[in-house]
C-alpha cells in the first residue's frame, strides 16, 4: 500500500488519507470486537487485511507530514525520534491491551459457575479479547478526532 499511499499523499495531502484511514481502522476494530471462537479463519484474514490497509493510510502520511515540518538537515533526527516513539507507544499499547484482555478474562471467570470448564475458559478469553478490541477502537476514535486538526505542510527546498 505504501507506493499507492505515497502517490495519494503527494496529490491530496495527509488529511484525505488519515481521516478515512482512522474511520476504516475504527470500523474494523468494531468488527474485531465481535470475534468469537466460532469466527472463521477467512473472517479474521479479511478483517486483518482491511485493518492493515487502514493503518497504512494513517502511518505513512502522518509521519511524512510530521517530518516535513523539520528543516531538511534534521530529517535523520526526526526519523530517529519518530521511530523511537513508535516503538515505545507500541510497547505501551500492547501492555495496556493485554492487561485489559486479562482483566476481562478474569472478570468473566469470576462470574462463571464452573471456571475450570474448558468451554468457560475459552469464552473468558474471548470476552477479554473483545474488551481489548473495544479499547483499541476507542483509541482509534480519539485519533480520528485528532486528525480533524491536521494541516498539510508544504516542503520548502
Amino acid at each position: 500500500m505504501s507506493p499507492l499511499t505515497g502517490r495519494l499523499f503527494d496529490k491530496y495531502g495527509p488529511r484525505w488519507l488519515v481521516i478515512p484511514g482512522f474511520i476504516l481502522v475504527s470500523i474494523i476494530l468494531w468488527f474485531f470486537s465481535d470475534v468469537t471462537t466460532t469466527s472463521t479463519v477467512m473472517t479474521i484474514i479479511v478483517l486483518h487485511t482491511c485493518l492493515m490497509i487502514g493503518i497504512s493510510m494513517i502511518m505513512m502520511p502522518a509521519q511524512t507530514n510530521g517530518l516535513n515540518q523539520l528543516p531538511r538537515e534534521l530529517y535523520p533526527d526526526g526519523t530517529a525520534i519518530m521511530n523511537t516513539l513508535q516503538q515505545i507507544a507500541g510497547a505501551i499499547g500492547t501492555a495496556v491491551a493485554v492487561s485489559i484482555m486479562a482483566a476481562g478474562q478474569h472478570d468473566y471467570l469470576q462470574n462463571a459457575k464452573e471456571p475450570a470448564n474448558p468451554a468457560i475458559i475459552s469464552n473468558a478469553l474471548t470476552a477479554g479479547v473483545q474488551q481489548a478490541f473495544v479499547f483499541a477502537m476507542i483509541v482509534a476514535l480519539v485519533g480520528l478526532v485528532c486528525t480533524l486538526f491536521i494541516k498539510r505542510v508544504k516542503v520548502k527546498h
